[in-house]
């Protein structure tokens, strides 16, 4: 696009190091305490030393720094802060155990220091890179750490469960890796980012996870059908037929696709529509969420506080003549909606949607405000199937979008003034030659 941020501005943004070793510690040790406290000092240790520069005399930081934590604050400090607040004043009960609060404080501690670190959209790239590169390590990890006996499994032994991950979990990562990875490599120095697509790809199928096939084919139908350019879009449609006709083939005709990903979508279906039961984890998850309207009602403005859900069904555990598990609900929504009531349900989408907005807003100055926006509202639909404030490399993934589209739509924004501005400047000069003229 004429008059858009130049393609090559992010042509030598590299990964970042310290943020690499992070990620990929956490995403792969995650069941060793120990490591993981110590990887979270060394990342905020590593942020700090930046921040203080060589001299340790100064503490710079930019004016759009304090900005962006200032939303960091209101959006998952404000979620933070609810949840503790809940479990001194208003929680329905406690699980003994529980690291629910304890994982949202430290989430919120490593996003201060992403927040704080990153000033410039090359760090968000460069910070986004070395995610990249620790989801595919991770992906590598799981794949060699799980039996193949469990691949496509949830469960106690199912797949990445030795890394202290879950098969949504990597998958979830994997899906919107599978499509940012190309993206990186197109406009960034991500030599391997075409290579780690393909495999993302596969990871998110070997998950055998459904809703993060949900969200791959989410971004792929976006991919295709959001393109001003009638032929382009007409030949992606084209290729995206071939592509699913190749692959609804595979699925129906490759015994282990078959077992593991055709039938279990085909009952979920079945289990939906009421035709019959036959995904007792997609019925118990439909429970979930008819429970927690129910708990929200009850309680709307402020909810049941911290684990609440998870509390009343450990109290409470038939349902409709079903015994029901005693768990997370399984969708942000209604766990907000039970956990935290209208309040929570704010705080959090309130500032998730301004950012969607701003990315659909200035898509068009950049292809890769474009795939942020996909990427963003991908999760947010998958939402329904989620709970991304629970998990470390969910809010790690929320924390770099958000991000990168504030930087990046900062810079449109920058363009789009000037544009304005010099639009102005012509008409004047051409309003003050035609009065001279007619002088």
């Amino acid at each position: 696009m004429e008059n858009s941020i130049p393609t090559t501005k992010y042509s030598n943004v590299r990964p970042d190091w310290a943020f690499f070793l992070y990620f990929t510690g956490m995403f792969c040790l995650y069941t060793h305490t120990i490591i993981q406290l110590l990887l979270q000092v060394f990342i905020i240790g590593y942020v700090l030393i930046k921040k203080l520069g060589l001299t340790g005399t100064t503490f710079r930081i930019k004016t759009n720094t304090i900005k962006n934590i200032f939303f960091l604050l209101i959006w998952f400090g404000a979620l933070t802060v609810l949840l503790f607040l809940s479990t001194k004043f208003w929680a329905y009960s406690h699980i003994t155990g529980s690291r629910t609060m304890m994982g949202v404080f430290r989430c919120f501690g490593i996003g201060l220091a992403m927040f704080l670190y990153i000033d410039t959209s090359e760090k968000a790239l460069s910070v986004m890179q070395s995610f990249v590169y620790a989801s595919a390590i991770m992906g590598v990890a799981a794949l060699v750490t799980t039996p193949t006996s469990q691949y496509f499994q949830a469960g106690d032994d199912g797949f990445g469960v030795a890394l202290g991950q879950q098969r949504n979990g990597i998958g979830a990562i994997a899906a919107g890796m599978s499509v940012v990875s190309v993206y990186l490599r197109r406009y960034t120095d991500f030599k391997y980012g075409n290579y780690l697509s393909v495999f993302f790809v596969l990871l998110t199928i070997i998950t055998g996870s459904r809703g993060s096939l949900v969200q791959l084919l989410i971004l792929f139908v976006l991919i295709v059908i959001i393109d001003k350019d009638l032929f382009k879009m007409m030949t992606k449609i084209i290729i995206f037929v071939i592509a699913a006709v190749i692959i609804i083939l595979m699925l129906r005709n490759i015994p282990i696709l078959y077992e593991n990903i055709w039938l279990r979508f085909e009952d979920m279906f079945a289990t939906i529509t009421g035709e019959k039961i036959e995904d007792a984890s997609t019925k118990g998850r439909e429970f979930y969420k008819e429970i927690a309207f129910n708990m929200f009602l009850k309680k709307p403005f402020l909810g049941w506080g911290l684990d609440g859900f998870t509390c009343y069904l450990r109290d409470n555990p038939y349902y409709k003549g079903y015994y029901i598990e005693a768990v997370y609900s399984h969708c942000n929504f209604s766990e907000l909606m039970a956990d935290l009531g209208v309040v929570g349900l704010l705080v959090w989408y309130v500032p998730t949607a301004s950012i969607l907005i701003k990315s659909f807003k200035y898509r068009e100055y950049h292809p890769l405000i474009k795939i942020m926006f996909f990427w963003l509202l991908s999760m947010i639909i998958l939402d329904y199937a989620r709970i991304p404030w629970m998990t470390h490399p969910s809010s790690y993934q929320y924390f770099l979008a958000f991000l990168i589209i504030i930087f990046l739509t900062n810079e449109a924004k920058i363009i789009k003034r000037n544009i304005k501005q010099n639009s102005e400047n012509a008409l004047e000069t051409t309003e003050g030659h035609n009065n001279g003229q007619s002088s």
